[in-house]
């Protein structure tokens, strides 16, 4: 498919020189400081004391559609595919972070923040049996389903074997890690049913059986979501990446996006400007 890309200036940012030789194109990564394309320079001093500037490596096959957009302050890409945004990296002077979660940053001089809301493509059940001879139906149980799969999403089982503590103290805890909760007893071994519990308290859905309960799940698991943002905040910026996916764009989006977008050295990019001719806004 075609790619697709628009272009907004709102400021002239820019005024060519006879001996300028800097095409538009894509604020790309891999172009050396003394050949940059006209967009790096573009977003590199929307920001001027930014310490880095996005750029791109590459797109993923099917993501056919780049805006870039370019004012005083900030610069933005949008990517997106069919008519439908899924990512948007933004370069700007601040960024509020005060909701995010610190985490590892692997860019020099940066500290990265994430806040998130995922639904991962594997859907995660927990066997909790009530006692030893449930424990090891569980166990066979687990055995028994590898492999299985929803909607061509892999299910994942795995048995809490902690059969001293409160049987509501481990559903809780399944629950606040985002697992589905099937409760195993002595009858249910004896009758091969299980019940499905969505909630710490109140009733489950009691006396299924396992296919019964997994076509209930299909009906009830959420599709695949990856939305939030990432920030790299360094020296006189930040890069924030906006997520909004769902389906399959959210599977792989993360892994995706970070091999899709890079971080160029601002300051080479305003010093190739100006030895190309450009008049630049001053810093």
């Amino acid at each position: 498919m075609r790619l697709r890309i628009l272009l907004t200036v709102v400021m002239a940012l820019l005024a060519t020189a006879c001996s300028n030789n800097i095409t538009l194109g894509l604020p790309a990564c891999d172009r050396p400081p003394t050949d940059p394309t006209g967009a790096n320079v573009l977003v590199a001093q929307a920001v001027p004391r930014a310490a880095y500037a996005p750029c791109i490596n590459s797109l993923k096959l099917g993501w056919d559609e780049v805006e870039l957009n370019v004012e005083s302050g900030r610069a933005s890409l949008e990517i997106g595919r069919e008519f439908s945004r899924f990512l948007e990296v933004s370069l700007t002077e601040t960024c509020d972070v005060s909701s995010a979660t610190p985490v590892d940053s692997s860019l020099e001089g940066a500290s990265r923040y994430e806040d998130l809301t995922i639904v991962r493509q594997e859907i995660p059940i927990r066997l909790i049996p009530t006692g030893e001879r449930p424990r090891l139906h569980a166990l066979m149980l687990a055995e028994q389903l590898g492999g299985t799969r929803l909607d061509d999403r892999p299910v994942e089982f795995s048995v809490d074997e902690n059969i001293d503590f409160e049987v509501r103290t481990r559903v809780n805890d399944a629950l606040f890690d985002d697992q589905y909760v099937w409760i195993i007893n002595d009858l249910d071994v004896e009758e091969g049913t299980l019940e499905m519990r969505m909630t710490a308290d109140g009733e489950g859905l009691r006396g299924l059986t396992v296919g019964a309960a997994l076509d209930r799940l299909e009906d009830l698991v959420p599709n695949v979501t990856y939305k939030g943002q990432w920030f790299f905040v360094f020296e006189g910026g930040c890069i924030t990446y906006d997520f909004d996916a769902e389906g399959t764009v959210a599977v792989t989006l993360d892994q995706d996006a970070a091999e899709a977008i890079g971080f160029y050295d601002n300051a080479a990019l305003i010093e190739a400007g100006r030895r190309a001719g450009y008049t630049l806004i001053e810093e």
